[in-house]
C-alpha cells in the first residue's frame, strides 16, 4: 500500500469551502443589509405618502369647517329674519282686530253709559266707566255678551255714586274676549 498525503489537499479544499463560506454569509449579510434598508426605504415612502395624504385632508377638513361655520351663521340669520316675518305677519293678521275690539266697544255701549279706563291684559279687557243706573249697566253686559268679538262678561264692582253733579254709578267689569278657532291657529 502506498501512502498518499492528502493533508494539503484536504487543507485546501477545507480554506476553499471556509472562502465560500465567508463569501456566501458576507453575500447574505449585504443582501440582508440590502433587503433591511430597501424596506426601510419603502416603509419611510409609505409613511410620507400618508402623512401627505393626511396633510391634504386636514386642509380639506378645515376648509368644511370654515364653510360649517358660514352655514350655521347663514342658518342663524335665517332664523331671525324668519322670526322677524313671523312677528310681521303676525301683527298684519292682528292688525285688524284692534279696529274690530274698538268697532265692538262702541256698539255695544249703550246710550247713557261711557267708559272711564280701559285696558286689556292677553285677551281679557278690564273696562271701567260710569253708567246713569244699574240697568244701564246690565244693558251694557247683555249687549257685550251678544257681540261675536266678546265672551260672557263679569261684573266685579257696582257702586252707587255721583259723577259731575248727577247720580249715576260706578262699574267695573271683565271681558275676554272671543277668539275664534281659526284666528288661533293662525
Amino acid at each position: 500500500m502506498s501512502r498518499v498525503n492528502l493533508l494539503p489537499w484536504r487543507r485546501l479544499r477545507r480554506q476553499r469551502r471556509q472562502n465560500e463560506f465567508i463569501a456566501i454569509a458576507g453575500a447574505a449579510a449585504v443582501a440582508a443589509v440590502l433587503v433591511v434598508a430597501a424596506w426601510e426605504l419603502l416603509a419611510t415612502m409609505v409613511v410620507n405618502n400618508q402623512e401627505d395624504r393626511n396633510n391634504v385632508l386636514r386642509a380639506e377638513i378645515a376648509e368644511l369647517d370654515i364653510k360649517i361655520r358660514e352655514i350655521r351663521d347663514i342658518q342663524a340669520k335665517k332664523a331671525k329674519l324668519q322670526a322677524r316675518m313671523d312677528v310681521i305677519q303676525e301683527l298684519q293678521v292682528k292688525r285688524p282686530a284692534s279696529v274690530k275690539l274698538f268697532d265692538a266697544l262702541a256698539r255695544s255701549t249703550p246710550e247713557g253709559a261711557f267708559l272711564t279706563n280701559f285696558s286689556q291684559r292677553d285677551t281679557t279687557l278690564s273696562l271701567k266707566g260710569w253708567a246713569q243706573s244699574n240697568a244701564r249697566v246690565s244693558t251694557y253686559m247683555n249687549q257685550l255678551d251678544a257681540s261675536d268679538q266678546f265672551d260672557p262678561s263679569q261684573l266685579l264692582v257696582v257702586r252707587a255714586g255721583e259723577y259731575r253733579g248727577i247720580h249715576a254709578s260706578q262699574f267695573d267689569l271683565r271681558v275676554p274676549q272671543h277668539i275664534a278657532k281659526n284666528e288661533s291657529e293662525q
